[in-house]
Formats: structure tokens, C-alpha cells, sequence
């Protein structure tokens, strides 16, 4: 029986980790042991990063919004409070857009948070809220 050679297989194994490590700096762009090192570090740190980057985007959302809220006088939790009692479903994303690139269209969405926000410290009446709703 005819032994099997494996350089073609290599070869390409080879080719695909240096080419994911072009750029990098050093020996590490073009020595196979380096290059997959640091392939591999750069493949960890980018799954890790890709879920941190929407951590850190919700962070900034509600960041901004906070801060326009309170040049309304209102809290932001108050304020969430006050679009899940509405029935405003919009995200935090669109939210913080509206906050920094529309401030008008932000104030009437704010406003109708704060029309059935209860009074500070009060659980807010249901039965009232859903008759102005027209819910009931």
C-alpha cells in the first residue's frame, strides 16, 4: 500500500492561517507556529468582543437618554416607568436617536410618559389609567 503524504494538505492548512494573519506585526505575519497563536488570540478576543460591543452600546443608549430626560425633569427610570404604562413600545436604540438627533419629537414622547406616570412614590390606578387609555 502507498503511503499517504500530507504537504499538499499542510500546505493549504498553512496558507489559510497565514493569510488570517496578514497585518499583523513582527513574525507573526508569516511564521506558521507565531502566526496561529495569534490567530487563535485574535478569533477569542473578537467573539468575546462582538457581544461586549452591545453591552457597551446598551450602556451608552441609556446614557443618552437619561440625560434628556432629566433636561425634562424626569428621571429615566421614572421615564421607562412611564412609556411601559402608555404602551410605548420603542427600543433604547431609537430612543437615544430621538434624544440627540429630534429633541422635539423626544418632548412629546416624554410628555405622554409623564401624563400617566403617577404621582412619585404612588402605584398608579389601573382602573383609571386603562378607561384614559380607552382599554376598558
Amino acid at each position: 500500500m502507498a503511503r499517504v503524504k500530507r504537504g499538499v494538505t499542510s500546505h493549504a492548512r498553512h496558507k489559510k492561517i497565514l493569510k488570517l494573519a496578514k497585518g499583523y506585526r513582527g513574525k507573526r505575519k508569516n511564521v506558521f507556529k507565531l502566526a496561529k497563536n495569534a490567530v487563535m488570540k485574535a478569533g477569542q478576543n473578537a467573539y468575546r468582543d462582538r457581544r461586549l460591543k452591545k453591552r457597551t452600546f446598551h450602556q451608552l443608549w441609556v446614557l443618552r437618554i437619561n440625560a434628556a430626560c432629566r433636561n425634562h425633569e424626569l428621571r429615566y427610570s421614572r421615564f421607562i416607568y412611564g412609556l411601559e404604562l402608555a404602551g410605548i413600545k420603542i427600543n433604547r436604540k431609537m430612543l437615544s436617536e430621538l434624544a440627540t438627533n429630534h429633541p422635539e419629537v423626544f418632548e412629546q414622547i416624554v410628555n405622554e410618559a409623564k401624563k400617566v406616570l403617577p404621582p412619585e412614590g404612588e402605584a398608579p390606578d389601573l382602573k383609571a389609567l386603562a378607561k384614559r387609555l380607552g382599554k376598558a
